[in-house]
């Protein structure tokens, strides 16, 4: 230990110790391991879920269809994922998750996609695709297993459309 270096532990003696703070990574090491392992399996192609969502990106109109006729998230690189709101939500009915039908257009900045997902199934009829969304209820329907049409969510939305 040389003479700067004892002379700059006294000056930095009576300063507090910075913190050593550990910050939880988004991802962890194994899963980005699987991530990779996965991706090679499918030569660097994207996900079936990816897929899914760019397919229906050419279906958009760039209109919110709940009827208050904003733009949707469309044309944004980022975020198009966004606008497409599934009738049947993903992790109930995995029957129908990357079914062609099973989405409206939702703006997601202002709230339209989150009114869907959380404001609860009556409001849904008062929405201006509500015919829509019953055309492909009836095209779905058939394609759900027993225990999905058990669920409470289907039950409440066979009750409105039958209503």
């Amino acid at each position: 230990m040389g003479l700067e270096e004892i002379r700059a532990i006294k000056a930095n003696a009576g300063q507090p110790k910075e913190k050593k703070r550990y910050v939880i990574p988004k991802k962890s090491a194994k899963k980005l391991a699987q991530e990779k392992t996965e991706k090679n399996l499918r030569n660097g192609d994207d996900t079936l879920k990816e897929k899914w969502f760019k397919a229906r990106r050419k279906e958009l109109t760039g209109t919110c269809q709940c009827g208050c006729a904003e733009p949707s998230q469309k044309n944004d690189d980022t975020f198009f994922r966004h606008c497409c709101c599934h009738i049947f939500p993903k992790s109930l009915f995995e029957s129908v998750m990357y079914h062609p039908l099973n989405w409206v257009e939702r703006r997601f900045w202002g709230g339209c996609h989150t009114n869907m997902d959380e404001g609860g199934l009556d409001k849904w009829p008062g929405m201006a695709d509500w015919d829509d969304i019953k055309a492909k209820f009836h095209e779905l329907a058939p394609l759900l297993t027993d225990s999905e049409r058990a669920t409470n969510f289907y039950t409440k939305l066979e009750s409105l459309i039958f209503k």
